[in-house]
């Protein structure tokens, strides 16, 4: 039975707490959190110990796991902290806010001897699976275009950290990096991008990427923090032989939209990218949704977690590695540039 310290108690870290009780694979000991109240909250469920400071749980020899769900901008100084007390880490997606942080991350765990995981929850989603089963088996044929789109309101974090690109990276970077993931999961490396974004100061922020993969394939990218409907995403596959497609909108029973939306909203309707401390802001609401699979006995996160522990034991390779997480930055750090600068960017 692993030992679990959830080290952020915001919309991930609720999400992860209560994939690990589900697991019967590990039990949380600790949350962690500099709110205290949020901590105290999520540890209540789980019969875990509360409090702000972490130097606790990392020096408690029973824990071997650390779950990192903070903020993105303090990923690296979390996980080699958590690395260097000799814990395994489960750190949220995006990995870091830039490539050399991540490669840092992965370096220092290696020294330490302890094993990372990325959490690109994406790959384990049911129909994400089922697409790329498709594309690699060669039932479409040779595929020509991908069309993905990720839409949703403007997330609200704890201190308003998605509203700062210098601490979220911004839109491409922490939404459309699931799609970008996808893509090299599917076709491999990627050539090369070119970016459109708009952003306002309500704030709303779309984007529009272009991707060429090094075997051919064109991919169009669309990421919007603007949508004033629930949270969607969608995709279509064109191949030679054959043309698949899914929209999350048409697995549920009913969509409502209001006149105002908050920008957070409960399960279901979310980004699936909140790694925020102290559950959000906004007056109290959740930093962020959480999209869930319609197929309930496959839920993408538990597998996600059961998928890491199984690594931490040495039962296998996980399916999402860290250099894969790096790879995925590289890509959005590119479509990034592209869009500031107005010019195609080659991806390394």
């Amino acid at each position: 039975m692993h030992k679990v310290a959830i080290w952020g108690a915001g919309t991930m870290g609720r999400v992860h707490a209560g994939c690990y009780e589900r697991s019967e694979e590990a039990r949380v000991a600790y949350v962690i959190d500099q709110d205290l109240a949020k901590a105290q909250e999520l540890a209540s469920t789980c019969e875990a110990r509360a409090m702000t400071d972490p130097g606790v749980a990392l020096s408690d020899p029973e824990v071997d796991v650390v779950d990192v769900c903070l903020p993105t901008y303090l990923h690296r100084q979390s996980v080699e902290q958590a690395a260097r007390s000799g814990k395994h880490i489960l750190c949220e997606k995006p990995a870091a806010l830039s490539a050399a942080d991540a490669k840092a991350m992965i370096d220092t765990c290696r020294a330490c001897g302890v094993k990372l995981g990325i959490a690109h929850v994406l790959r384990y989603f049911p129909e994400y699976e089922m697409a790329r089963q498709m594309i690699t088996s060669g039932d479409l044929g040779q595929i020509g275009t991908v069309r993905l789109s990720r839409v949703g309101p403007f997330p609200r974090g704890w201190r308003d950290w998605y509203a700062d690109e210098a601490r979220s990276g911004g839109l491409l970077l922490d939404l459309s990096i699931h799609d970008f993931d996808f893509l090299r999961w599917c076709f491999g490396p990627v050539d090369h991008a070119y970016a459109r974004k708009v952003r306002n100061d309500r704030p709303l922020e779309y984007a529009l990427v272009v991707v060429r993969m090094k075997n051919g394939v064109i991919a169009h990218v669309e990421g919007s923090w603007a949508h004033p409907g629930p949270f969607s995403y969608r995709f279509e596959v064109c191949g030679s032989s054959g043309m698949i497609e899914y929209d999350s909108l048409k697995a549920r029973p009913l969509s409502i939209v209001t006149a105002a939306p908050t920008g957070g909203g409960g399960r279901g309707n979310g980004q699936g990218t909140d790694t925020g401390s102290g559950g959000g802001g906004g007056g109290g609401a959740p930093g962020v949704a959480v999209p869930e699979s319609p197929l309930r006995d496959r839920e993408p996160y538990l597998r996600e977690i059961r998928d890491f522990l199984a690594y931490v034991r040495g039962e296998g390779i996980p399916r999402v590695l860290p250099e894969d997480a790096v790879a995925a930055l590289e890509i959005s750090l590119a479509a990034t540039r592209s869009a500031l600068t107005g010019k195609v960017v080659s991806v390394s």
